[in-house]
């Protein structure tokens, strides 16, 4: 019996689905399940009916290999496999592993959002390393909270909403939302924030030079509000110009910026 590190597949036939990963130091521990699996629902298919079994390896030790196992299982999602493996899975970007689930949600319009949320402002997360003043932008394949809390609250061109939100508060956004997602086609809400709202343009949140504002969030900072995070959008376009990098959409689902007649510009985000 030779030793190594192996990984082996199962499948109803050679190009069948894969029904069973799994992890062994030898060939013989593959075959070893026919007759005597652990498994009683993998081994009750072995007895009924014909399988195809492949194998791979050997690596180089029983770490690797178990990432391997673990990688396949993620991505496959076998039929008889029970335990998800000991190692990295596949994950989707820019969620973190234990919200791994809410991508495969359905995604969101803007009027489920709103009414969801009682009123939500959303801002574009765009892709890249710096934003112009030195921040970090949000990366998807390494998801900081700290630094996609500091590009989510701004700078942001919100001025022309100063008045209404300062006079009916209430009308205000309730929720913060980052958007990221260079295609319209897969976006999704990398952070979800409660809104302070008695600081609403306070002086401190201002950057004149810029005639921008930071959104105030309530403390402490939460990124899950409304276990909206991860969640995919629907059709939530962005324009080019900074009066167009955030959506305000109210506590009924009604979209109030941009204007109803305002349509994208084009090559829009």
């Amino acid at each position: 019996m030779t030793i190594g590190h192996y990984v082996y597949l199962y499948r109803s036939s050679p190009y069948g689905p894969v029904k069973y990963v799994g992890y062994g130091m030898s060939v013989e521990r593959a075959i070893s399940h026919v007759g005597r699996s652990h498994n009683p629902d993998l081994r009750t298919w072995l007895e009924v009916g014909s399988f195809d079994l492949t194998v791979a390896g050997p690596y180089r030790d029983e770490h690797e290999a178990k990432c391997v196992e673990a990688a396949l299982i993620s991505a496959l999602a076998p039929e008889f496999n029970v335990a998800v493996g000991d190692g990295p899975k596949f994950v989707p970007l820019g969620v973190p592993p234990e919200l791994s689930d809410r991508p495969a949600m359905p995604p969101l319009s803007l009027a489920d959002i709103g009414r969801a949320t009682g009123g939500a402002l959303l801002v574009y997360l765009a892709p890249g390393d710096l934003l112009s003043d030195g921040r970090k932008k949000f990366d998807p394949a390494h998801p900081d909270d700290d630094v996609i809390r500091e590009q989510t609250e701004g700078v942001w061109d919100l001025g022309r909403h100063r008045n209404e939100w300062l006079d009916r508060p209430g009308t205000a956004p309730k929720i913060l939302l980052g958007i990221h997602g260079r295609n319209v086609e897969h976006r999704f809400i990398a952070a979800a924030a409660e809104i302070d709202p008695a600081r609403w343009f306070a002086k401190d949140l201002e950057v004149p030079a810029r005639k921008r504002w930071k959104v105030p969030l309530a403390e402490p900072v939460h990124l899950d509000a409304h276990g909206l995070r991860g969640r995919r959008v629907s059709n939530v376009r962005f324009g080019q110009f900074s009066s167009r990098l955030h959506i305000w959409v109210d506590g009924d689902g009604i979209v109030r910026h941009p204007p109803p007649k305002a349509t994208a510009e084009k090559g829009s985000a």
